[in-house]
């Protein structure tokens, strides 16, 4: 059996856990770094153990999927915070050589993020002076990306001094600089690519916009990889916790001489066309990216495609869900015809076509119209893959890996790791993100004073078992017939996601 060597971005599920059943589903052989050598949110992995861990396991493997923010800094977090020296991370970068030299038969897909800067204050994953400068700081990237593109105005130009002047010297330099040695290893890694020791890159942009440092870097970076004939082979788009399932499924497909023809379905024609929350581009466009990174053709029509992936894309009120209409009503939208979408799932159902659902509607959750709609047509158990969490594209990565995977024809004991998979998704995505956080986090006061969203100190098992008894009645009413026991496990303290265990 081929074996995939697997570095994760961090040790949260949707990075450790997603790509582990990808593997199961698949018939792969995964190899994932193993959990005591991962970090823990702000506390870094143990790099030096990662490291000799990787150039042994690598002997007899066929692709190694490497995060090279884990490899560098020891994670997601921690790429954001690192006090790390320009000279150790080209030392570490190096390692990718040395690799390669010993086992030139090994194919190596890799992914490096592009530093983000999210667009308010709030240090919880961000430096401590986040807390206080966090928007200013987004802002002020934002203004000297549109001073260098000629775009910025007179007012904007005064808020650019301004910020300038709010901004403690120490606190600006040290982001800057910290981007600035990101940024440079972002460019040695480009290089590695030139020099054949990587043999695919995805630079995904994280939380990001259409101006700012990231878009700034990006246009940079795809500029010097057109220097050395890149210009065309290493993709920029936005995400950051899928694209390692999504140079998994790639992994798959290479190993199995498999290039499925996907079909792209959206249930709002005007959506395809809006740019999704944290994003730079329209939804349309990358969907495209990822089916392509994931080793997938595009089919022009559903009669032959292996598989169908149906997106439930962004639309301007959709994206109001999120923040501004917080409600438990159930919108019907005008520019979104679920009718007409059910309709066509069941004519892919008929022709045994493996047909999967990206729900992008809404940022962070479910849209439970279309939960609502699968419901009432009895169509969640007959679609193979759904996901429906955090950005459009972290739900795109996750779904086009999984139906990758169930376009291998799987075994059936296979096809029950793929079903489990799905019903996690479902209460994830749908029963937690979508029913059941929010009410958990506003009575978060009547348990604590002292704990919120963010960071639940000690009261974590408590919280556990008021959303495990919350869930358990969501699966009561939606999944009866399936009823599965399961723990309630809480990643990084907070009520952002949670890890359901089966039992």
């Amino acid at each position: 059996m081929d074996k995939i060597i697997f570095l994760p971005l961090d040790e949260r599920p949707c990075n450790y856990i997603y790509p582990e059943y990808i593997g199961r589903i698949s018939g792969m052989d995964v190899r994932i770094v193993p959990k005591e050598l991962m970090g823990n949110f702000k506390n870094p992995a143990d790099i030096e153990k990662i490291w000799e861990w990787t150039r042994e396991e690598v002997k007899e493997a066929s692709v190694l999927i490497i995060s090279m923010d884990l490899f560098l800094y020891g994670g997601i977090v921690p790429s954001r915070l690192h006090h790390i020296t320009e000279k150790m991370c080209q030392e570490r970068i190096q390692r990718i050589r040395t690799l390669k030299e010993e086992n030139p038969n090994l194919k190596i897909f890799a992914f490096q993020l592009i530093t983000r800067a999210p667009a308010r204050n709030g240090s919880g994953e961000e430096p401590d002076y986040y807390e206080k400068y966090g928007f200013r700081l987004y802002r002020y990237g934002v203004l000297r990306d549109k001073e260098r593109l000629e775009l910025l105005d007179g007012r904007e130009r005064v808020e650019k001094n301004q910020i300038e002047e709010e901004i403690p010297r120490n606190i600006l330099a040290d982001f800057l600089n910290r981007r600035e040695i990101n940024f440079h290893n972002n460019q040695s890694t480009v290089d590695l690519v030139s020099d054949g020791m990587i043999d695919f890159l995805v630079v995904p942009l994280d939380d990001c916009r259409q101006y700012g440092y990231a878009p700034a870097e990006r246009r940079k970076l795809a500029s010097y990889a057109a220097g050395k004939d890149l210009f065309s082979k290493i993709y920029f788009y936005p995400g950051a916790d899928e694209v390692g399932c999504t140079l998994l499924a790639r992994a798959i497909n290479t190993i199995k001489h498999k290039t499925p023809r996907i079909f792209v379905d959206y249930s709002s024609l005007r959506g395809q066309f809006q740019i999704p929350s944290y994003e730079d581009r329209s939804i349309g466009e990358t969907v495209q990216y990822q089916l392509l990174a994931a080793g997938c053709e595009i089919a022009e029509i559903s009669s032959e495609a292996d598989g169908i992936l149906i997106v439930n894309p962004p639309t301007e009120f959709s994206l109001r869900l999120e923040k501004e209409l917080i409600t438990d009503e159930i919108f019907l939208e005008t520019e979104r015809n679920l009718q007409a979408l059910t309709a066509r799932i069941q004519k892919y159902l008929r022709r045994k076509q493996v047909c999967a659902i990206a729900d992008c509607a809404i940022p962070n959750m479910a849209d439970k119209a279309l939960m609502q709609f699968l419901y009432e047509q009895k169509l969640l158990n007959k679609i193979d893959a759904y996901a429906g969490w955090n950005t459009s594209s972290n739900t795109l990565g996750t779904v086009i890996a999984h139906l990758t995977a169930c376009c291998c024809h799987p075994k059936e004991s296979e096809t029950r790791i793929s079903e489990e998979f799905r019903f996690l998704r479902y209460m994830e995505d749908w029963g937690y993100m979508a029913e059941v956080r929010r009410k958990v986090t506003e009575n978060l006061p009547t348990i604590d004073s002292k704990i919120h969203s963010l960071d639940l100190g000690d009261k974590a098992p408590e919280v556990s078992r008021i959303i495990k008894l919350r869930l358990e009645q969501f699966q009561k009413r939606y999944f009866p017939e399936n009823a599965r026991e399961f723990d309630i496990h809480i990643p990084w303290n907070r009520m952002f996601e949670i890890e359901i265990e089966l039992k």
